[in-house]
């Protein structure tokens, strides 16, 4: 039974409810708030590899209260710390040891400001604003499927990994929302032939919030160790996909499905061991209702330009597995962070406790 190290002014619990939801295009596109929380943003973000072996991160995010770069990855602090409008690629084609950014390719591509948003039949629908600068982009999402092309770079769809997986967390005066769906998907980058995994993602914070920039109690209050989102196919033709976080004092749960049964839970435990040198990882080890589990980082796998943004997070692309799985992966991804400020594993107590007077 999970004891409580802490008591929190009225309104906070800093504990995460977790479970899946039903899929829905017309919930993508819709304004309808949640929780008492308003819409703050949808990303798609994930790990495509070509056949010839390079990889690359991709990711593009629409804000809903209009805050953005429009100018591509900026050099000044201030202009780092606002949530991204560009598409981020990075790639191994860059300097053949890590995920670095391809600015060329990313310069070249439209911005999300001023997206087009819609309902299409049964697919909801994001494109480049009409008129925008750089190349045009059209994303389509249904209960089924989705699609993902970016005009000149590239052009990927797939099948949904069901059912969505969903987050929540209550706070006082605001909270957050999480909700995901994960895409197998197949294509061509480049030119080249690819497949990989994405997550489709909605946030819902508190009126003007963004993770990680303001109103997100998790970092507010330096309450995750680990964060990570992941899915894997097996050559067997099973998937499982998730989300693990682990946290300080009450935070952090386990949320993952295999299309039969989903668990969800708030018993996860674990450790970060830290790569020499560096502020990457060099494995992180979980135990989750009892059961290890293991994250490997791809060797090519470190994001260090993810280190520049505000704040900055050392992410990683990598496997995520149970202890002694047997089963031959064929496309996977796990893509996250880990937080070496908030410590190497859980602590009893949130390192930064709300006080009220």
């Amino acid at each position: 039974m999970p004891k409580l190290q802490s008591v929190y002014p009225r309104g906070h619990f800093f504990q995460q409810m977790a479970g899946a939801h039903q899929v829905d295009a017309a919930a993508m596109v819709s304004t309808r708030g949640f929780f008492g929380l308003y819409p703050s943003a949808t990303f798609l973000y994930g790990c495509i590899r070509t056949d010839d072996g390079e990889m690359f991160e991709i990711c593009r995010r629409v804000s809903h209260h209009g805050e953005g770069v429009a100018t591509g990855i900026a050099t000044d602090d201030s202009a780092l710390s606002k949530p991204p409008a560009v598409l981020l690629v990075m790639s191994t084609e860059v300097d053949g040891e890590q995920l670095r950014f391809d600015l060329n390719s990313m310069q070249l591509q439209a911005t999300t400001d001023d997206c087009e948003i819609s309902l299409e039949g049964k697919d909801a629908v994001w494109k480049s604003a009409a008129g925008a600068s750089g190349r045009p982009f059209r994303i389509t999402f249904n209960e089924s499927s989705c699609s993902w092309h970016e005009e000149g770079l590239f052009s990927l769809s797939g099948p949904i990994l069901k059912p969505g997986l969903h987050w929540y967390l209550p706070g006082r005066d605001y909270g957050t929302y999480y909700v995901s769906q994960i895409f197998e998907l197949k294509g061509e980058i480049k030119g080249r032939p690819c497949k990989g995994m994405i997550a489709f993602d909605q946030t819902y914070m508190g009126q003007g919030g963004n993770l990680y920039k303001n109103k997100d109690l998790v970092m507010e209050h330096q309450g995750h160790n680990v964060w990570y989102t992941w899915s894997t196919r097996y050559e067997d033709g099973s998937y499982e996909c998730g989300h693990f976080m682990l946290g300080n004092g009450p935070l952090g749960f386990a949320v993952f499905t295999d299309g039969e049964q989903v668990v969800a839970t708030r018993d996860i435990t674990g450790f970060v061991t830290p790569r020499e040198g560096s502020p990457f990882a060099e494995r992180i080890d979980f135990v989750i209702d009892g059961e290890k589990w293991e994250f490997t980082p791809d060797p090519r796998g470190a994001m260090p330009d993810m280190m520049r943004k505000h704040p900055p997070t050392p992410q990683q692309e990598g496997f995520m597995r149970r202890v002694g799985e047997t089963r031959k992966p064929i496309v996977w991804f796990a893509w996250g962070e880990t937080e070496e400020e908030h410590g190497l594993s859980p602590q009893d107590r949130l390192p930064i406790e709300p006080i009220f007077a």
